[in-house]
Parts: C-alpha cells; structure tokens; sequence
C-alpha cells in the first residue's frame, strides 16, 4: 500500500567555508526543479543552533519522495548545492502520517 503525504526530513551541515547566504541561494537554486517532479508539494528550510541545515519537502506519496533523489541527482541546481555540503554529515528519513483507528 502507497503511503500518503510524507515529510522527507534531509539534514546536513555546510563545508567550513560556505555563508549563511550561499547555502540558502543554493537551495532556493534547486526549487524551480523541484517543483516539475511528480508529487512534489512543499519545501522549508531551516538552521538549527548546532549548524545543522534542515530541509522539509513534503510529498504526496512516500514512493515519490523517494525517486525524487535520483530524478534531481544529475540537475545542475542540485549539483551546485551538494558542493556545498559536508558529505558525511548528511542524512535523510521520511515521516508518514499516522493511520487513522
């Protein structure tokens, strides 16, 4: 069964040197394709006290989040971003809706 509305919850910290400013251009840079894949419903962005970046997309269908990684992974908007971030500090869950009783 195809799960309904999903929150994909990606975190990361920026390399040493990347601003503020160029780690919000570079994920607004990546919104224009986002929002031609399927499913594609939402996106926020936040920074937490340790310098953890989080990013919010939500999706229609978990399945959709989840083929949105490779359908971005070659598009130079995303490219541009990872550039930017410490590869091993990334990580990526998706959260569900709770079924109704």
């Amino acid at each position: 069964m195809e799960s309904k509305h999903v929150v994909e919850v990606v975190k990361w910290k920026a390399k040493p040197t990347v601003s503020n400013d160029e780690m919000v251009s570079a994920v607004n840079g990546i919104l224009s394709d986002l929002e031609t894949l399927p499913g594609f419903i939402s996106q926020t962005l936040y920074i937490d006290d340790e310098g953890y970046w989080v990013d919010l997309y939500h999706w229609e269908t978990h399945e959709q989040g989840v083929a949105s990684n490779d359908l971005m992974a070659a598009r130079p908007s995303f490219l541009a971003l990872t550039e930017l971030i410490d590869p091993t500090s990334v990580s990526i869950e998706f959260l569900s809706l709770p079924e109704s009783a």
